[in-house]
C-alpha cells in the first residue's frame, strides 16, 4: 500500500488530477480516524472531512522527501495538528441552541431581572412618571403623598388643609387619569 501511495503522490506532484483523487480516497480512513481521535464532533463531520482533504492537498504541495519523513507520517501529523487546533478555536454558542428540554437560554439563571422584563419595567416607570407629571398640581401632590411617601388619606388631608372626602375624590380622579394615560 505504501508503494501505491508513493506512486500516487509522485503523480499528484506532477499535476495528475486523477492521482490526487485516488490519493484522497486512499487517505479518507486516515482523516476519519484523526477526526475521531482528536476532534470528535459528529455534527461537524462533513466540514472536518473537507478540511482534512484540504490539508492533504496542501501536504502534497509542501511535502519534501529530503527531510527523511514518510509522506503518511507527514500527513498524519498535519491532520493531528489540524484537529487539535480546533479545540483552541473559540466556540460560539447561540443562546437559542436547541438542548434537551428547550433552548440553551432556558437553562441560564440570573440573579436579577430578565432583560426583557427590565426593559418593560423601565418603560412603564417612565410612562408613569410622565403621567404623574401631566396631572394637575393638587392631584399630583395627593398621588405622591399617598403612594410614594406612604401617608394615609387623613394625614394628607391635615397636611394640605382639605377634607378627607376631597383627598379621596382627588385620588380617585388622578388614578383614573393615570389609567387612561398608561393604557395608551
Amino acid at each position: 500500500m505504501y508503494r501505491e501511495i508513493q506512486y500516487l503522490l509522485e503523480s499528484s506532484k506532477k499535476g495528475d488530477g486523477k492521482a490526487k483523487e485516488a490519493l484522497l480516497s486512499k487517505l479518507h480512513p486516515l482523516i476519519i480516524s484523526s477526526i475521531r481521535r482528536y476532534y470528535n464532533r459528529k455534527e461537524e463531520y462533513d466540514d472536518l472531512i473537507q478540511e482534512g482533504y484540504e490539508t492533504i492537498l496542501s501536504a502534497i504541495d509542501y511535502y519534501d522527501p529530503a527531510r527523511g519523513v514518510h509522506f503518511l507520517g507527514y500527513v498524519k501529523a498535519r491532520l493531528k495538528y489540524l484537529y487539535l487546533e480546533k479545540h483552541k478555536q473559540k466556540q460560539v454558542l447561540s443562546l437559542n441552541e436547541p438542548v434537551e428540554g428547550g433552548e440553551f437560554i432556558d437553562l441560564l439563571e440570573g440573579d436579577g431581572w430578565d432583560p426583557i422584563d427590565l426593559i418593560i419595567y423601565k418603560e412603564e416607570i417612565q410612562a408613569l412618571q410622565e403621567g404623574i407629571n401631566s396631572l394637575p398640581q393638587r392631584q399630583r401632590e395627593v398621588i405622591i403623598l399617598y403612594y410614594i411617601k406612604g401617608l394615609s388619606m387623613e394625614q394628607i388631608a391635615k397636611k394640605l388643609g382639605i377634607s378627607y372626602r376631597t383627598v379621596a375624590n382627588t385620588k380617585t380622579i388622578a388614578i383614573n387619569k393615570l389609567k387612561k394615560i398608561m393604557v395608551k
